[in-house]
């Protein structure tokens, strides 16, 4: 049985600092697996710094953290396209190693999806490396097409672009996929029990 979590806005600096121990944790296992170090790929999250974080933060980024008995277990970030209407970014969605599969990286995306349609989003997006086929794979099995990959130069990887729509009619036909509790209100970075 799966314990009850909730997710809620992280904004304070200790709530920061115990994010980017869990970013580094969650995403140093892929670090490992392809090779990349703090040298090669600086920005990657598994090198992820309360500079950089805050940095995202004020350029709009929405952080959130997924806590289970007052523990983060897992982390997801929202930002609206500055340059697309309707399109939201999902960032930095990372589940603890220790707590991956639980369905907590599920839930977080549910819980993203959901605050992008509260915030008049029509479509959200991710940005991961081409050659992680599991994720990728993970990623069609929540409704996400490939739109786009290709190089970024900051980055020693391709970057593989899924979208998925998030309109009304999508919300109809395939309700059952999104599933799971709704937000808490809007602005106020508290969800209901997930």
């Amino acid at each position: 049985m799966t314990r009850a979590v909730s997710i809620r806005e992280l904004r304070s600096d200790e709530e920061l600092l115990g994010c980017i121990s869990l970013l580094r944790a969650a995403f140093g296992t892929v670090a490992r697996e392809f090779g990349l170090t703090e040298e090669s790929a600086p920005t990657h999250a598994a090198f992820a710094t309360q500079e950089n974080l805050r940095r995202h933060l004020d350029d709009g980024m929405t952080l959130y953290g997924m806590f289970r008995e007052g523990a983060q277990v897992g982390s997801v970030a929202v930002k609206k396209a500055k340059r697309k209407d309707g399109v939201f970014f999902i960032e930095r969605l990372a589940v603890d190693p220790r707590e991956r599969h639980r369905g907590y990286g599920a839930r977080l995306l549910q819980f993203a999806c959901a605050r992008i349609r509260d915030g008049g989003g029509t479509t959200a997006s991710v940005g991961l490396m081409d050659n992680n086929e599991r994720l990728k794979s993970w990623y069609r099995t929540k409704g996400f097409v490939r739109n786009d990959c290709r190089r970024v130069a900051h980055l020693p990887f391709r970057v593989c672009f899924m979208t998925r729509d998030l309109s009304e009619n999508e919300r109809v036909l395939n309700g059952a996929r999104l599933g799971g509790a709704r937000p808490g209100p809007a602005g106020t970075g508290v969800s209901q029990e997930w």
